[in-house]
């Protein structure tokens, strides 16, 4: 991807224009087997010019600016659940930056999977312990108050009669 630069007229820059570029960058991506490949091109751009970070979320930030402070670089992006973000590693040859993601085994992502299921279920079933022990005293209420109203309507049939 070859990147062109605005340039600014004589004229501009005599009177102290500023020609600001935020660089919207697109990653290049492959998939392999075991790991991802992002590549972005960072031409002009030296090592210490820009950061790569990683938040515990699986989210990549790529920022930086040039010295002169006219062109800057500010791009993010959300990792795979399948990457394992502790282990990235980055390249920088001048020009390309390589990043590469591993992949988290298909057997640790099978047991994550499966024991997020459990603590899942193991919550339902305490909800639906809550929810069963709620109806049973509902059904203790209920009841309760039919047997009182029937004491209530029985005493004022019995006491009708003795009038």
């Amino acid at each position: 991807m070859a990147i062109s630069w605005p340039q600014l007229s004589a004229k501009a820059a005599a009177e102290g224009h500023r020609c600001d570029i935020d660089l919207d960058l697109e990653p290049r991506w492959d998939d392999g087997a075991r790991t991802y490949l992002i590549r972005f091109d960072l031409s002009g751009f030296k090592k210490d010019e820009f950061k790569v970070l990683v938040d515990a979320g699986g989210r990549l930030t790529l920022r930086g600016q040039r010295p002169s402070g006219h062109v800057r670089v500010n791009k993010a992006l959300q990792l795979p659940p399948t990457a394992d973000y502790d282990k990235i590693a980055a390249r920088f040859d001048g020009r390309m930056l390589c990043l590469t993601v591993p992949k988290v085994p298909v057997a640790d992502m099978a047991l994550a999977r499966m024991d997020e299921a459990k603590e899942v279920a193991a919550w339902e079933t305490e909800a639906e312990k809550e929810r069963s022990e709620w109806d049973r005293g509902q059904v203790i209420a209920a009841a309760v108050a039919a047997f009182a109203l029937g004491v209530v309507v029985t005493h004022k049939l019995l006491s009708a009669k003795h009038i």
